[in-house]
């Protein structure tokens, strides 16, 4: 029994590690603007184009700047909820998960 709970919580430490490092990225329509969150949902990179800049108002910019964080954030929970699902199964191995990377 103690050898199984073992196993399991080396199993969750694993999932835990593996969806800390995960990102995602998103894209305006028109590729003016990008963004990339990690697992906390915190922007880690922000492009915007310099058309972007003639395109866009402020108020427009910055609209699109939320949706798209609030797109990759859908992103990330959509692969952490499936990594976590995964977890009932045994012999998971979430360290080799490609790069982390959510596309």
């Amino acid at each position: 029994m103690r050898t199984e709970l073992a196993g399991r919580r080396a199993e969750f430490d694993r999932l835990a590690e593996a969806t800390s490092r995960l990102t995602a990225d998103a894209a305006s329509r028109d590729q003016l603007v990008s963004v990339q969150i990690n697992a906390r949902g915190l922007l880690r990179s922000l492009r915007i184009e310099p058309a972007a800049l003639r395109r866009y108002r402020a108020d427009q910019l910055a609209a699109e700047i939320l949706a798209l964080v609030q797109a990759a954030d859908e992103k990330i929970a959509a692969v952490r909820n499936r990594m976590i699902a995964a977890t009932v199964q045994e012999g998971n191995d979430y360290s080799q998960q490609p790069g982390g990377q959510s596309q």
